[in-house]
């Protein structure tokens, strides 16, 4: 009961600190993939503690975003028609982990990802309509490449190495490798595994997108208590702690600092004159609770759901850099896959 309690305290210390370190860091934020890098759970890897949540190699997810009002701060006096209402918006990823080496003491893969969200509103108001109505209806692609190398020095040291390529924005093709939609990133950690119970690690991620270059630092701390308590975490941005019902049953909760950025085109609705380029970009922190169930053999099935609450939703246009803060309340969503992943007799 003790280390329970003990447990309990500490996946509440350590949501805190996520949480007073993403507001201390607001201005210095990762992106979407700086953030998947750090969190991606690796696979045909011995990185990890026992009873850890699953490596996916490959997933297929839907996702759905509830009903929500998003409105210009600068209207936010002009009454009611200024404002727009989302009424869903659905989410879709299919992924794949290909393992290229899988020795002992090297693992490289390579993985493909692409995904997709589109926004669906009931209501579109005055205040900067032509924003709104390019997103609606109007599929956001990314399209990710990426390479993930780790290296054992030892039994307890090992370091990662993880690059990608992706391509965000709302073309119309699947793909697209036009230059204005491309985000380039990294990451490099060192990690430490004293025991099977217990991984720390500090890394650093790197970022060339469309805002930005940056260089950001990452802890990871997981920690097995006992047989049905542990935790998982990639400070400042995650903190999950995990709760197994069975080896092949498990519950995550807790919170995560989520964003996804887009390169758009909109339409000015005069004749003639082509679509304007600009930005979109929305981040939330989320609280949820995830639960894995193993189907059987290499598959398992995966049910997530939550609370999101905005903390930044914004447009800025390509030329000049104007800023259109939006305002947005919270919103329920859920997300259902089903994802593969490889029993401990394959990892070498």
């Amino acid at each position: 009961m003790a280390i329970r309690c003990s447990a309990k305290y500490f996946c509440l210390l350590l949501f805190t600190l996520v949480i007073s370190q993403l507001q201390a860091q607001r201005g210095h934020l990762p992106d979407e993939d700086q953030l998947e890098l750090a969190k991606d759970k690796p696979v045909f890897c011995k990185p990890g503690v026992t009873n850890q949540s699953r490596g996916r190699g490959v997933l297929i997810e839907y996702g759905n975003v509830g009903s929500y009002k998003l409105t210009p701060k600068n209207a936010l006096s002009d009454g009611v028609s200024s404002g727009s209402r989302v009424s869903h918006i659905d989410q879709l990823t299919a992924k794949i982990k290909i393992p290229m080496v899988n020795a002992p003491s090297l693992k490289v893969l390579a993985g493909y990802e692409h995904s997709s969200e589109t926004y669906h509103f009931s209501r579109i108001g005055d205040t900067h309509a032509g924003l709104f109505q390019s997103l609606d209806n109007n599929p956001l692609r990314n399209n990710k490449y990426s390479l993930y190398i780790t290296k054992a020095f030892c039994d307890k040291f090992y370091g990662g190495l993880r690059l990608r390529t992706s391509y965000r924005g709302d073309y119309d093709e699947v793909m697209s490798f036009e230059s204005r939609y491309a985000t380039y990133s990294a990451l490099a950690v060192f990690g430490v595994k004293p025991r099977p119970d217990l991984e720390w690690g500090i890394g650093l991620t790197y970022s060339d997108n469309f805002f930005n270059r940056q260089v950001l630092p990452f802890a990871v701390y997981n920690r097995t208590f006992n047989d049905k308590w542990g935790i998982e975490t990639v400070l400042p941005v995650s903190i999950m702690g995990r709760y197994n019902f069975r080896p092949d049953r498990m519950m995550l909760f807790g919170a995560e600092y989520q964003s996804d950025s887009y390169a758009i085109d909109v339409l000015t609705g005069q004749s003639g004159q082509p679509p304007l380029p600009y930005f979109f970009r929305h981040s939330e922190i989320v609280a949820k609770v995830s639960y894995d169930h193993h189907l059987r053999s290499w598959f398992w099935f995966n049910i997530e759901g939550g609370y999101q609450v905005p903390f930044r939703n914004e447009f800025i246009a390509a030329e000049g850099g104007q800023r259109i803060d939006n305002s947005a309340k919270g919103q329920p969503f859920f997300k259902i896959g089903l994802f593969v992943s490889p029993p401990k007799e394959c990892v070498k």
